[in-house]
């Protein structure tokens, strides 16, 4: 099979100027948030700009080029390994469109349940506010290293052109990014996009602690990997969001969160007193231990139901 040359998906050429765009957005939101409003937190500003910066000279380079570069350059040796390729005709974008919908909501799923991978993807929740620089707050191995592979090369490997791969991480860098508008900035719903499409409202929900929205709205692009798995949750209006983690994190703090969670993953390790619960804390959910006493998402919501039932009565 023959592979697609880089220099023939134009969107790689045009990416960055659309990164600028919404970088330089950011720092619009940020000043009207900040200096009208009075309700940014400059610290978490702060930390989200080391988080960019961290692994190198250029820290938007390498999270947000790099990344999507090195996701196309996994698709195409994977379009080299695939056993077939739907193509570019309509069936092959719709196929390419449906596999990259689930293949991000198996990832982000899986960030979610696999608390090593949760010690990745811990530091984009971090934040206690919403605003487009919590979009910027990724872990750079999570950026270069696990979403390359579950977003470019696992689509491959399943026939998606990557052309289309490069189309899909075009449109859900940019969606995906406005995804994390402020809450003091965009206030309302997003009217009938609301039916089909991730907004505003429903990633504020992912990004809540409130027991009830957690594990939830997992997709960047549409609602389809939320609906086909059960895991949409609209948000809603008697329950305003709480931002953040469940682990008390100084959010100024660019080692305690990106580092916190590893830093509480190895003391969980160091104290395992055999190979199951080793494996346990490293692959079980976020909130597992052995003991019985879980903390997991899972848990929190059955004692939560058992607790509105036990009102009832």
């Amino acid at each position: 099979m023959d592979t697609v040359p880089l220099e023939s998906l134009p969107l790689v050429t045009i990416l960055p100027l659309f990164v600028l765009a919404l970088f330089i957005y950011g720092l619009a939101e940020l000043s009207f948030v900040h200096f009208r409003q009075q309700k940014a937190t400059l610290g978490e500003y702060g930390m989200s700009l080391k988080g960019l910066g961290f692994t190198g000279l250029i820290g938007v380079l390498l999270e947000f080029v790099v990344g999507p570069f090195s996701k196309l350059l996994l698709a195409v040796w994977g379009a080299s390994l695939a056993p077939f390729d739907a193509g570019l005709t309509p069936v092959g974008w719709f196929y390419g469109f449906f596999i990259y919908e689930m293949s991000y909501w198996v990832q982000h799923w899986l960030a979610h349940k696999v608390r090593l991978l949760w010690c990745l993807h811990s530091p984009h929740h971090a934040p206690r506010s919403m605003n487009m620089f919590v979009g910027f707050n990724h872990s750079f191995l999570e950026v270069i290293f696990y979403m390359p592979i579950t977003l470019g090369l696992v689509p491959a490997l399943l026939g998606v052109d990557p052309v289309i791969i490069a189309v899909l991480t075009f449109v859900d860098i940019v969606w995906g990014n406005l995804l994390h508008l402020s809450d003091k900035v965009v206030t309302r719903r997003w009217g009938l996009l609301e039916r089909f499409m991730q907004t505003p409202s429903y990633h504020r929900v992912h990004h809540a602690q409130n027991v009830k929205y957690m594990d939830t709205n997992y997709n960047s692009i549409t609602l389809l990997g939320d609906w086909l798995m059960g895991t949409l949750q609209p948000l809603q209006d008697h329950e305003p969001v709480r931002y953040g983690i469940t682990r008390e994190v100084n959010t100024s703090s660019f080692l305690d969160v990106h580092f916190g969670e590893f830093t509480s993953l190895w003391a969980d390790l160091r104290s395992a007193g055999n190979v199951r619960t080793f494996f346990g804390y490293l692959l079980c959910p976020p909130g597992w231990n052995p003991k019985g006493e879980q903390q997991t998402a899972a848990a929190l919501k059955q004692k939560a139901l058992i607790m509105r039932e036990g009102t009832r009565i």
